[in-house]
């Protein structure tokens, strides 16, 4: 075997097994934090179960029915109807209905036709109530329950608004353990985003700022979605008065899932045009105004609704669009998982749109929007976590091109097989960008001055690269005079910026030696093309030689 085979296989076989050992470290406290997750929700469905009240047993034989009255209403005049409530159902008896915009009333009616009002809702008076709860008078089984309203379309949809009759404590019981999917989701976003948190926090060193944007959008619409689920859900109207302050809650956090999810897409694809930004502005616009309804009148502005849901079908169509062009320039396998994700989610968000503008107004229009939402959340947790992995990955070869003889021993910069080795990455990215140097007058610097000064020579040409370009991991010595960088760069002023920059810290280091210290500059942006690495590198190999071409016409004389 050659000394330079064996030098390749040595270093592969400590990469290896230092990935490995990194690989096992990072399994074990996902293993962890698994079983911490399972544990918790363990815990929480038995809190759960525990906390039903237990009804008094002597009582559970009249009691124990829960009656959906959905169905059981007869409608005796186009504006009054009617139930008989059965003798079995006992006395504490307690009637739930959806929250409605229209004023009515409800009274018993005895055998003897003589009828006793006991409720009066009146929207313009009360808070916006997702739910109302009517205690019915002791003595009210065996009567018949009357239910009146002004408006005939008001009556047909408080009809269908899903009507529940029980004890009280069942009917706690019964909607608590109908909300126990929104508490679940919420704690689970709450735990996921606080160990993205820490994960972020303790392993800053090798996220790159678009990895830490991604995971900070992730956060927060983990967040936002569990915020909203909660807060739609019946449960917080079992254990809050403060009915007006969690519909106002509600319909922010909803708004808000828009603006978090374009975010996320656009800053994936590197896409900021004007079709991702209008749905953006609006849904924070409607933001702003329902937060000053808020402010000014203490009501939530519940017109705001079918706009926020125009605005959700606009960035659903939006999104679709953005992420069907970007897939078919680049054909990127995550765009490709965004894609899907999103589908999931969109599809959740139209079923439970029909199903609120169909006039139903039951469970389905939140739990079809939340599983939704949830495959979309996994999903997008699985790119998150894969770019962290990548970021592990990269922090795991970088240490090991310092220790493995990846790095020129002369200039401190990384070598020619580092080099290759990100080259080989080419299929991973769609912003690459090169910076082709090549260090001018190295032949008459080693004539006139000898060989120490040449190579005093391309140490100070490396130190002006590396502090032009900022990441020393980015540059690289390809050559006896010739050197690259890879950025990522996709802003042309921003490399121009670096190039000037360079020649600056050039023209300090020439004033100071004896021999001159100058360096031909050629780039070449990626920018969204469809080409190779070669051909890219070649690029900027060429606009190097032009570069070199006008160095030597002004100076007069022969650069090499």
């Amino acid at each position: 075997m050659s000394c330079a085979s064996a030098s390749t296989t040595q270093p592969s076989a400590r990469r290896n097994t230092l990935r490995s050992e990194l690989y096992e470290k990072t399994k074990q406290k996902w293993c962890l934090r698994i079983l911490v997750w399972l544990v918790a929700l363990l815990v929480l469905l038995g809190v759960a179960d525990s906390c039903r009240v237990q009804e008094d047993p002597h009582r559970t034989l009249v009691q124990g029915r829960l009656q959906e009255l959905n169905d059981s209403w007869t409608l005796e005049t186009d504006q009054q109807a009617v139930y008989d409530i059965p003798e079995s159902m006992g006395e504490s008896l307690m009637l739930s209905i959806r929250g409605t915009k229209q004023k009515f009333s409800l009274g018993l009616r005895a055998a003897d036709g003589k009828e006793t009002g006991f409720y009066t809702y009146d929207p313009d008076s009360g808070p916006a109530e997702m739910r109302l709860f009517a205690a019915l008078p002791e003595g009210a089984a065996g009567k018949t329950l009357v239910l009146r309203c002004a408006e005939p379309e008001a009556l047909s949809a408080m009809l269908s608004s899903e009507s529940v009759l029980a004890t009280q404590t069942k009917l706690s019981s019964y909607y608590f353990r109908r909300s126990l999917y929104a508490l679940v989701f919420f704690l689970l976003c709450v735990l996921c985003a606080v160990e993205l948190g820490v994960l972020m926090v303790t392993m800053r060193s090798i996220f790159t700022p678009e990895v830490q944007h991604q995971t900070r959008v992730m956060i927060g619409l983990m967040l936002d979605a569990g915020i909203w689920v909660l807060t739609d859900s019946e449960l917080l109207a079992l254990v809050t008065d403060r009915a007006n302050l969690v519909v106002f809650v509600s319909l922010v956090t909803f708004s808000l899932t828009v603006p978090f999810v374009l975010e996320f897409i656009r800053c994936t694809v590197k896409n900021d045009g004007w079709l991702i930004r209008l749905p953006q502005m609006a849904a924070l616009v409607l933001v702003a105004a329902d937060a000053a309804g808020w402010l000014l009148a203490g009501q939530p502005m519940l017109w705001l609704l079918m706009p926020i849901h125009i605005t959700v079908i606009a960035s659903i169509l939006a999104a679709f669009h953005t992420l069907m062009v970007s897939y078919k320039k680049n054909h990127s396998g995550e765009v490709r998982n965004i894609l899907l994700a999103f589908g999931l989610l969109a599809a959740g968000t139209l079923l439970a749109l029909a199903t609120f503008y169909s006039g139903y107004r039951g469970r389905t229009y939140a739990v079809c929007y939340c599983a939704g939402l949830l495959g979309f959340l996994v999903m997008l947790g699985r790119i998150v976590l894969h770019r962290i992995r990548q970021a592990i990955d990269e922090q795991a070869q970088l240490e090991n091109y310092k220790n493995l003889a990846y790095v020129d021993s002369l200039t401190g910069l990384f070598n020619y097989t580092a080099f290759k080795y990100m080259k080989s990455r080419w299929p991973e990215r769609t912003d690459w960008t090169y910076i082709v140097m090549d260090v001018n007058w190295l032949k008459q610097t080693n004539d006139q001055y000898g060989h120490r000064a040449g190579d005093e020579l391309l140490c100070c040409a490396a130190r002006c690269i590396r502090e032009a370009f900022y990441r020393a991991e980015d540059c690289f010595r390809i050559g006896g005079d010739e050197f690259a960088v890879i950025a990522t760069a996709v802003d042309e002023d921003a490399v121009k910026a670096a190039v000037e920059k360079l020649r600056n810290l050039c023209a300090e280091w020439d004033a100071k030696e004896e021999y001159p210290v100058s360096i031909a500059v050629g780039h070449a942006m990626q920018a969204g093309r469809t080409m190779t690495a070669d051909e890219l590198f070649m690029e900027a190999d060429a606009a190097m030689y032009r570069n070199k071409a006008e160095i030597k016409k002004a100076v007069g004389g022969i650069i090499r």
